[in-house]
């Protein structure tokens, strides 16, 4: 008996502490619906968190686990706290704003807006924006720094531009494919367990994810990228919001589904049907 009360004990110890027994939550913006949603991984249940009203977009957790999100047709930045259900808007007169970045340090964010392309950068403490880049040569994306603190965006769909943290400037490109209508990347985003950037890809060559290299100098080796294709499996679906578990796992938001990518086996090991999911975030303490 007393093996068997320790056995247990240690069971609810590895339950309490051990990542194997969570279940994946992941946020997401339903972009037709006009919501913020729940989903549970361990049991497909989707939960709306809040009605926005309008088309939201991107979707970003901040250091407090509050879900920083965009409506492009409002002009609009958003701050929803789920534990308390309260909706703010931080900024307004951001129109056609997409894709979210928090900054290192967690002071300020960069605001894509698709057209015309430019960045703006977002301050926290003031509450206030300024402009930060434009004329990069195309609609501007998904946003983020590599592991070497380098910035890079997607810009006109079919490029990952690096760009100057302090001036904007674009410092190298790295073509993905050439340009047919809107094609090519769409969500950018640093995956620390392949210590690169991935984006997601919906072009002329097909439905996937990419994996970016970069160097820690900035701008791109020989080899600057690596295309996975899973067009039949995608089949309907879109591509484009993306966030790494940091362990090997990439969660995109795909419209009508949202798919778990496993990087080391190359292989899509599930996808759920949502029905408008764009910008995704994983749930603190639930991988």
């Amino acid at each position: 008996m007393q093996l068997f009360a320790r056995l247990l004990l240690s069971i609810s110890i590895l339950g309490a502490f051990c990542p194997m027994f969570a279940q994946v939550q992941v946020y997401f913006t339903n972009e037709p619906k006009s919501n913020l949603q729940l989903l549970n991984t361990g049991t497909g249940v989707i939960t709306t968190l809040y009605s926005i009203g309008g088309e939201p977009d991107d979707l970003t957790l901040n250091s407090f686990g509050q879900l920083l999100y965009t409506v492009p047709a409002t002009g609009t930045v958003n701050l929803y706290d789920p534990t308390t259900g309260v909706n703010n808007v931080l900024a307004t007169g951001v129109k056609y704003a997409r894709d979210l970045c928090i900054e290192p340090g967690g002071e300020t964010m960069l605001v894509a807006i698709n057209s015309p392309g430019k960045i703006m950068r977002y301050n926290f403490t003031s509450g206030s924006y300024v402009l930060f880049a434009q004329k990069l040569g195309g609609a501007v994306d998904g946003i983020a720094y590599d592991a070497y603190n380098n910035l890079y965006a997607v810009v006109g769909h079919n490029t990952i531009k690096q760009l100057n943290p302090v001036t904007g400037a674009v410092l190298n490109t790295l073509t993905l494919e050439p340009h047919v209508g809107i094609n090519g990347a769409d969500g950018l985003t640093l995956d620390p367990y392949t210590g690169n950037l991935w984006a997601t890809h919906a072009g002329a060559t097909g439905k996937g994810v990419i994996q970016i290299f970069t160097l820690p100098q900035g701008g791109f080796p020989a080899t600057g990228f690596n295309l996975y294709l899973f067009t039949k499996q995608l089949s309907g679906s879109a591509p484009d919001g993306i966030k790494s578990d940091g362990k090997g796992t990439l969660y995109v938001g795909a419209i009508n589904t949202l798919f778990e990518y496993d990087i080391p086996t190359n292989t899509i090991t599930h996808n759920w049907v949502v029905k408008g999911a764009d910008g995704v975030s994983l749930v603190p303490g639930t991988f």
